[in-house]
């Protein structure tokens, strides 16, 4: 008798393990199936909200320009020639029909005979697109053909009014060594005329002598 209730008991908690066992198995079933369906969800989460990253060049394009060593361009109206650019080196903006940038400038200016009239250099200088419009700057000097020259540092040459104009203080030298100054000049392209617009100044050589003959002071 006490021998048939051990084997019960013994079979009772055979029984009882072999029921856990199967529970744990059915657990373990459902947690692999859980992770297997969380690991499937954070896959195509990440890759619905991954987006194409469109490759982008940090260095930007700057205006297509042409360089230009040793050169001469030359102007003309009709068979007439206005004048005569040289330089060492010419940055010329290709999308744009005639702005450059030179330096140095040597600029030779005629009328609209074709004469000479003066010649102008400088460090640097620059044209617009129509290359009728033009600034030199730095150690400016002009030689025009009537003997007067003409310091600044910075002139503008309007080849549609014919006029030089600067607002910065200019010198300019008579033939006769009469040494002009003043700030701001408005001048005719050949220097026949000319005027400065405020704080002029000058220096007149033999002022005494030429004042006794009568001599004119320009």
């Amino acid at each position: 008798m006490t021998q048939n209730i051990a084997r019960f008991r013994i079979s009772r908690i055979i029984y009882n393990m072999k029921i856990q066992i199967k529970i744990m198995k059915k657990e373990v079933e459902f947690f692999r199936y859980f992770l297997t369906i969380a690991l499937i969800t954070v896959c195509a989460t990440g890759c619905s909200q991954k987006k194409e990253v469109i490759p982008v060049s940090k260095v930007s394009i700057k205006t297509p320009f042409q360089e230009l060593d040793s050169t001469v361009m030359s102007s003309y109206n009709g068979s007439k020639k206005t004048w005569i650019l040289e330089s060492d080196h010419i940055v010329k903006i290709l999308a744009d029909t005639g702005h450059i940038l030179a330096n140095p400038v040597k600029i030779t200016v005629f009328d609209s005979l074709g004469k000479q009239t003066s010649k102008v250099l400088s460090d640097s200088g620059s044209a617009d697109a129509s290359m009728q419009v033009f600034t030199v700057w730095g150690n400016v000097f002009v030689k025009a053909q009537n003997g007067i020259t003409v310091k600044a540092k910075k002139l503008d040459w309007n080849q549609k009014t014919h006029r030089v104009k600067s607002n910065d203080c200019v010198q300019l030298t008579t033939l006769k060594g009469d040494v002009l100054r003043g700030v701001g000049l408005d001048a005719e392209e050949d220097f026949s005329t000319w005027r400065f617009l405020h704080d002029v100044s000058g220096r007149f050589p033999n002022f005494r002598e030429r004042a006794e003959k009568g001599g004119e002071f320009d």
